[in-house]
């Protein structure tokens, strides 16, 4: 569509991201990417629920070539026994049970979605690619740096201001540095809280953000297909985890729901907490590793992790997203705060 614009009328755009690591270093490339799009129903987020989901399945999962988008069934699994042998004898669970579901110490086992409106996509995938179309349609780069503020200019109204560069210090040399700009989206996770000082309290966008561990498990050589089932489990108190387990396109399993979150408050966020640096908490990483393979022989005998890794999602306090115009700037815009549901 960028492409099409500058052909029409003649104009030229330059899209910059200003980056503080990489593209796709934090959530957006540590997320589990799954979708509901009836999840929000009767909330105030309902429509983005439905409005992302159709972009993905109808639009971006074709223009991008997404190989890691696919729809896929959900099942809830409470901790007790004997639900796995019901579950595979029961005539709408046993068809979306998956191969690996196979432990003793499984209760209830219900379904939460058939596959018809429930789906995921690996978030790096997502970036990556998107990134590699911009850059085929010319205009676009990435600039390592952390942004400072913003340089504003009288606006088209009295009393408004209209943006016109970024402030940002390079990571290369340490220099400041400004980036010219007519239009600038604040869309840096639990981190664009800053924005209330680049923007002198324009906007406020109370923000915590909370850290928590991930693994991902590498498919087991004795296990030919890893069937293409979520799980969203309920507490467990021997582990202290509450899994949510992602089956992806290539074999491998990705697991949150780990429990042992940190929650880091907006004053830390503002000075860069956790930002270069977010590990894993190896505790949970143990604790995540017992409480998954206590649910799959196939992973207790054979099961070898690929990574465990951390990152923060964006909440703000009454979990509904910032979105839109900042208040008396002209060019000025925020993007965050969207909890789990990123992708």
């Amino acid at each position: 569509q960028q492409q099409q614009r500058q052909q029409q009328d003649g104009t030229t755009t330059k899209i910059t991201i200003l980056e503080s690591i990489k593209p796709a270093s934090a959530a957006s490339g540590k997320g589990g990417g799954f979708m509901a799009r009836s999840w929000g129903d009767r909330s105030p987020t309902q429509r983005l629920h439905e409005l992302a989901f159709d972009l993905y399945r109808n639009e971006l999962s074709v223009e991008l070539d997404l190989k890691t988008f696919r729809m896929l069934p959900v099942l809830s699994v409470s901790p007790g026994y004997s639900g796995v042998k019901a579950a595979k004898n029961d005539n709408t669970l046993g068809p979306i049970m998956p191969n690996w579901l196979d432990g003793n110490s499984i209760g209830r086992i219900s379904p939460m979605g058939f596959g018809d409106d429930t789906a995921q996509v690996t978030p790096t995938e997502v970036v990556e690619r998107m990134i590699e179309k911009l850059k085929s349609d010319g205009g676009f780069e990435v600039v390592l740096g952390t942004c400072t503020g913003v340089e504003t200019d009288q606006g088209s109204e009295r009393g408004a201001r209209k943006v016109t560069a970024v402030r940002y210090t390079n990571h290369e040399n340490g220099e400041d540095n400004l980036l010219p700009a007519d239009a600038v989206v604040v869309s840096a996770g639990p981190w664009s809280c800053a924005a209330e000082d680049w923007f002198r309290g324009a906007v406020q966008l109370p923000m915590e953000g909370i850290k928590s561990t991930s693994i991902v498990w590498k498919q087991p050589q004795e296990l030919e297909k890893v069937d293409a089932t979520a799980l969203f489990c309920g507490e467990d108190d021997r582990f202290g985890t509450h899994l949510e387990v992602y089956p992806r396109p290539d074999g491998t399993i990705y697991i949150c729901g780990i429990g042992g979150s940190d929650y880091i408050k907006k004053d830390q966020l503002k000075d860069g907490a956790f930002r270069k640096v977010c590990d894993a908490k190896e505790s949970r990483v143990d604790a995540a590793t017992r409480s998954f393979q206590d649910m799959s022989s196939v992973y207790r005998s054979y099961g070898e992790l690929l990574k465990s890794q951390a990152c923060m999602r964006p909440c703000p306090p009454d979990a509904l997203p910032y979105m839109g115009e900042i208040p008396g700037y002209e060019g000025a815009y925020v993007n965050a705060g969207h909890n789990c549901w990123c992708v």
